[in-house]
């Protein structure tokens, strides 16, 4: 026997197979480690990354802003309120000095296409410039409709703070 001590073999047959195995020769390549493959997060669709960074302000925080504005807000339960269809979300409120049935909708949404869809909709409402059903104004993501009884001023005032919902 080449070598009396069972340690120093054990080291010099690890030391023989390094060798071998970093040799790179084709033997050598059945002693390699195989790794399995990297698993990858499935591939979005391509609007999804743009409909991620579309999605600014949730309704919540334009009703907020109007309030943080002084503006008569009479905010509705949210778990009975029902916006656009196709909004991520929405707010209802009523506007009581105007009527019991004033006030106006606030409705967040996840991507242009459907903010335009709803746009769309809503815009055919008026048909009357002079009385319209809604004063309608947009910024980012968010679509605000105001009641067509309440004054194109006051409306106006709330499509200000819309324009401009972060500063007071």
């Amino acid at each position: 026997m080449i070598c009396q001590d069972k340690n120093k073999l054990a080291i010099l047959i690890v030391f023989i197979g390094t060798v071998i195995i970093s040799s790179g020769t084709a033997w050598a390549q059945g002693f390699r480690q195989v790794y399995p493959p990297a698993v990858q997060p499935p591939l979005q669709p391509p609007g999804y990354v743009q409909e991620a960074f579309f999605y600014k302000w949730t309704s919540r925080d334009i009703v907020k802003a109007f309030k943080d504005h002084g503006l008569e807000v009479v905010d509705m339960n949210p778990g009975l309120v029902r916006g656009a269809p196709l909004a991520q979300d929405s707010a209802i409120f009523l506007l009581p000095s105007f009527g019991g049935d004033a006030g106006g909708i606030v409705s967040a949404f996840r991507s242009w296409e459907r903010l335009e869809k709803t746009l769309k909709y809503y815009s055919q409402l008026n048909k009357n410039p002079e009385s319209p059903a809604w004063w309608i104004f947009r910024k980012d993501n968010v679509l605000l409709l105001i009641s067509g009884k309440v004054p194109k001023e006051k409306a106006g005032e709330y499509g200000k703070v819309l324009s401009n919902p972060g500063k007071k």
